[in-house]
C-alpha cells in the first residue's frame, strides 16, 4: 500500500487542479478583505471593515470545511472511472480496501496543505488590511481548526466512499449531502415535536453548529470554546470517521466480490 501513497502523492503534485484549487481560495478570501478594505476606506462610518466581520463569516460556519473536504476528495478522484487508474491500481493486486485507506489518507495530506496556504493568506490579508477590533479574534479562527479537523476528516472519508462506490458520481454526490446535511435537518425538525430524537440530532455537527454557538457582530459565543462543547465536537469526528471507514470498508468489499 506504501507504494500505491506514494504513487498517489506524485499524481497529486502533478494535479493542476489541487494548485487551482488553492489558488481560487486564496484569492477569494484575499478579495473578501480587499472588497472590506475598499469600503472601510471610502464610506463613513462603514461597521463592516473589521478583522472581526471578516473572521466572522468562517467561524460562523464550520461546516464549509466539510463541503471543502468533499470537494477536494471529488476534485482527486471524481473523474478516476473515466481514466481507469483505479482498474490498473487493482490490476496490480491492490486491494479496494487498500486502495480506498490510500485515498483517505493521501486526500487527508492534500486537504491540511490547502488549508494551511489558504487559512494563512486570510489571516494575514485581514490583519494587514482591517482593523483590529470586535468580538471575533485570530485565537477563534485558529480553535475552529482542531475542532471542526476530525469532524472534516469524517467527511473527507465519507466522500471518498460514495465516490468508489457510484459509477455516476452525482449520486455520490447527492448522498453525501443527504447524510451530512439533509438527514440531521430532518431529524432536528422532528426532534422539536419528538425530545429522543431531539437528543440524537444535537449530535450531529450540522445541528450543534447552528443550535449550540452564537458568532455575529456583537458576540463570539462558539461551542469549542468550552471543554463540553470541544469534547462534543472531538467524539462527533471520531464517531463519524470510525462509522464511514468501517462502512466504506465493508461496502467496498462486498463490491469487490
Amino acid at each position: 500500500m506504501l507504494n500505491y501513497i506514494k504513487s498517489e502523492c506524485y499524481r497529486v503534485v502533478n494535479n493542476m487542479w489541487v494548485y487551482a484549487t488553492a489558488g481560487v481560495l486564496s484569492i477569494l478570501v484575499l478579495l473578501l478583505n480587499l472588497i472590506l478594505y475598499l469600503f472601510l476606506n471610502n464610506t463613513i462610518d462603514f461597521p463592516y471593515g473589521t478583522t472581526s466581520y471578516s473572521f466572522s463569516n468562517i467561524v460562523a460556519q464550520p461546516m464549509v470545511y466539510c463541503y471543502m473536504a468533499f470537494i477536494i476528495a471529488a476534485i482527486l478522484y471524481e473523474g478516476e472511472k473515466r481514466y481507469g487508474s483505479k482498474k490498473n491500481s487493482i490490476a496490480y493486486g491492490i486491494s479496494r480496501t487498500k486502495i480506498f485507506a490510500g485515498k483517505c489518507i493521501v486526500s487527508l495530506f492534500t486537504s491540511l496543505a490547502i488549508l494551511f496556504v489558504v487559512m494563512a493568506v486570510y489571516i494575514v490579508s485581514a490583519i494587514v488590511l482591517l482593523e483590529r477590533k470586535g468580538p471575533v479574534e485570530v485565537s477563534d479562527m485558529l480553535m475552529e481548526v482542531p475542532a471542526v479537523s476530525l469532524i472534516a476528516v469524517s467527511a473527507l472519508i465519507l466522500g471518498i466512499v460514495v465516490l468508489e462506490y457510484f459509477d455516476k458520481s452525482i449520486a455520490g454526490m447527492i448522498l453525501w449531502f443527504f447524510i451530512f446535511t439533509a438527514i440531521p435537518k430532518s431529524l432536528f425538525y422532528i426532534g422539536i415535536k419528538v425530545d429522543s430524537l431531539m437528543k440524537i440530532a444535537l449530535w450531529l455537527p450540522e445541528n450543534f453548529f447552528t443550535a449550540e454557538m452564537t458568532v455575529n457582530m456583537s458576540q463570539c459565543a462558539a461551542i469549542w470554546d468550552t471543554p463540553a462543547g470541544m469534547a462534543k465536537c472531538l467524539i462527533s469526528g471520531v464517531a463519524g470517521i470510525v462509522i464511514f471507514s468501517m462502512a466504506g470498508v465493508a461496502i467496498l468489499r462486498k463490491k469487490e466480490i
